[in-house]
């Protein structure tokens, strides 16, 4: 059983949705504090003071424009058919509810119609070669709805598919700053930069995609083929082996590795290995040769007979310890 308490938190709440015009939920918690007033036991002065804050209510729904099409004009708050008014408004609620609702999902409808409308002409002229007429359809559709979720990237992939990849650079370059943290835009336009040859800009992307989503092997290959490209070949090189580390059995990685690996490092090259890696195992190597070598002095102060002596035994080389051997992950 609801107290006069909760009662008037109910009416309260129902008086501040509308004092701010909203106008559903006002007739939601009206609806409530009435079903709840007709199941109480509220008596005397508390259900007289009930009643007025009940009457201001009323008065508030029936000044709200949005309301006079659908609420009757003599509906008012009668104090003893509180059930049979809670359910009156509720069925008012319900009615406006599902009309709103309806009407979104039309609005939606009649939006996602317009769009593939838009795109499918535009993507017609992109097929007949035709960009600058493509643009006059994709420009009016991503401007009357610029909040549409992946339209931007959609636009500019197709841009970049059908071959005009500076075209769809503009439409990627919003759809990242639209949202960051979607990959695909990403892919998209450094496809784009591959296509127009610019290695640079191919490259900051790719730097981008690893700082936001983790490297992998189709990346390190790519940067390899595009430090290929500005003849940077220990970079070229270096990317190659992070993409075997990660896939030993990369083909296109294996080919640039073994391409360059042996000019660049001689014996010392070993797929997979990077040319840190490489070069601090070839230092490791000669301080390991060269303590070896400079172990004996020869301390002769020219004393005893002037004969000749008998050469002193050489002394063997220790080969190094197997177990201390640099293991080369590759």
């Amino acid at each position: 059983m609801s107290s006069p308490k909760s009662i008037k938190e109910n009416i309260a709440r129902a008086k501040s949705y509308g004092q701010r015009k909203d106008y559903l939920r006002c007739l939601f918690s009206l609806s409530i504090s009435l079903d709840e007033l007709a199941d109480s036991q509220v008596f005397g002065r508390e259900k007289f003071e009930i009643g007025i804050l009940v009457d201001e209510v009323f008065r508030q729904l029936l000044a709200m424009e949005e309301l006079k099409s659908v609420l009757p004009r003599g509906l008012k708050y009668t104090r003893g058919h509180e059930k049979k008014l809670s359910k009156a408004l509720r069925n008012i609620h319900d009615t406006i509810k599902n009309a709103i609702e309806k009407a979104a999902i039309d609005k939606i409808r009649k939006q996602k119609n317009q769009i593939d409308k838009y795109i499918l002409t535009g993507h017609k002229c992109l097929e007949n070669k035709d960009a600058k007429e493509a643009k006059k359809y994709f420009r009016r559709i991503t401007e009357a709805f610029p909040e549409e979720r992946g339209l931007l990237q959609d636009v500019g992939g197709r841009f970049v598919k059908a071959g005009f990849a500076r075209d769809g650079i503009e439409y990627l370059e919003r759809a990242i700053e639209q949202n960051p943290t979607d990959s695909r835009p990403y892919t998209l336009i450094l496809l784009a930069w591959e296509m127009l040859a610019e290695q640079d800009q191919a490259l900051a992307i790719i730097k981008d995609i690893v700082r936001r989503f983790g490297a992998n092997e189709s990346l390190y290959v790519r940067q390899s083929k595009l430090f290929l490209a500005k003849r940077m070949y220990a970079e070229a090189y270096d990317a190659a082996a992070s993409a075997l580390k990660l896939n030993p059995l990369s083909r296109d990685a294996k080919k640039i590795s073994d391409q360059l690996g042996p000019k660049i490092f001689g014996r010392g090259y070993k797929p997979g290995t990077t040319t840190g890696e490489i070069k601090a195992a070839k230092a490791k190597q000669s301080t390991s040769s060269n303590s070896s070598t400079n172990g004996a002095l020869n301390l002769n102060f020219g004393g005893g007979s002037s004969g000749t002596k008998k050469a002193a035994p050489k002394k063997t080389v220790k080969k190094p310890d197997t177990s201390k051997a640099i293991k080369l992950d590759f």
